[in-house]
């Protein structure tokens, strides 16, 4: 078990935002302020899944969206008790350890406020090592890890369990049930024995974006944190080049996924290559020159190269100079079941191989 500290929290939210190209800043900001207050009077206790019992039940927290933005109906601070609660009901007994949903964005977050709140340890996993936008799109799902019962609780106070073991299923019951619940919810999924996380998650996560947010946060140039990074995660530096063009298409998606297509161009800085993202959610696919340079599940993560910073999509402005960094996501995604799951095809995109 290790202790964190509150000086962790901010560690772990860069580390956060590396892995997420898109985050809000609101929900972030409320939920580390939250955990930071809880961590007054409760210690946070990480625990690695070696030092838990294989058949202690461990279950992920999240925040699932239907568009609303958490500052619109903020959270009450008691929905990861509810959900919990909930699931201890639905299978009579109770949870040993909470991890997160995604080890990326406010969901890297919530179950460190959930830990505090009911006493448990944080396992150092989650179920995607990443974010996708879909509660399906996880590795526990590739692995046949059941995603049920699912519980529900919104920023009204009314809670759903929902008795479903089928992932996608899941996805189309958890998106309505959280629009009826107020636009956002926080959601108890994937309740397993900690020797199926151990076998289908994506292990020491949490202690991964730590050490991210080690790196970002430290002094010195960009170049010299891409060179830890490339050790520390294998990143590489795709391209630094000019925010040219950004483009929005409002037309149908072929995917069921809760936002529609966008794209940036951009001009590489040192060779006038022409760089394009395609994003839904999450950038997608890099192209370079037309050619693949990386693709889902790869991780793209935009860093300013004064500030050696992560920059959020959200504030990516035409003439934004950017170094375009790629990670490889955790390996069980680039098996069969994980690219059926969240590779290119998953989302619209008609190419065979995921550039190496």
């Amino acid at each position: 078990m290790r202790e964190l500290t509150v000086d962790d929290i901010d560690r772990l939210a860069t580390g956060a935002q590396f892995l997420s190209c898109s985050i809000d800043p609101t929900a972030m900001f409320m939920y580390a302020e939250m955990t930071r207050q809880a961590m007054r009077s409760a210690t946070l206790q990480l625990a690695d899944l070696d030092d838990l019992d294989d058949d202690a039940l461990a279950v992920s927290v999240g925040v699932v969206s239907h568009g609303l933005l958490m500052a619109e109906m903020p959270p009450t601070g008691d929905e990861m008790l509810g959900v919990l609660g909930a699931i201890e009901t639905a299978l009579g007994r109770p949870v040993d350890a909470v991890f997160p949903l995604a080890a990326a964005n406010v969901n890297a977050i919530t179950p460190l406020l959930a830990s505090l709140q009911v006493g448990l340890p944080v396992a150092d996993a989650d179920s995607m090592g990443r974010v996708f936008p879909l509660i399906s799109q996880t590795t526990l799902n590739a692995g046949g890890v059941g995603i049920g019962p699912v519980a529900l609780m919104g920023p009204t106070g009314e809670r759903v369990t929902i008795e479903v073991s089928d992932a996608r299923r899941a996805e189309a019951l958890v998106r309505a049930a959280t629009e009826e619940l107020g636009g956002w919810a926080v959601a108890a999924t994937y309740p397993c024995s900690v020797r199926e996380l151990r076998a289908h998650g994506v292990r020491r996560s949490m202690s991964r974006m730590l050490a991210l947010g080690d790196v970002m946060e430290g002094a010195g140039p960009a170049q010299a944190k891409y060179r830890q990074l490339a050790d520390l995660v294998g990143s590489s530096r795709i391209a630094r080049a000019q925010v040219t063009h950004v483009e929005s298409s409002f037309g149908p998606s072929e995917v069921a996924l809760p936002a529609q297509p966008s794209s940036l161009t951009l001009l590489d800085d040192g060779s006038g290559r022409i760089v394009r993202l395609e994003i839904q959610n999450e950038i997608l696919m890099v192209l370079v020159d037309g050619a693949v340079a990386a693709a889902v599940p790869d991780i793209i993560t935009l860093v300013d190269p004064e500030r050696g910073a992560v920059v959020s999509l959200d504030d990516v402005r035409v003439g934004d100079v950017l170094d375009l960094l790629k990670t490889p996501a955790d390996p069980k995604w680039y098996e069969p079941a994980g690219v059926s799951l969240a590779g290119p095809a998953a989302f619209g995109i008609p190419i065979q191989e995921i550039p190496a």
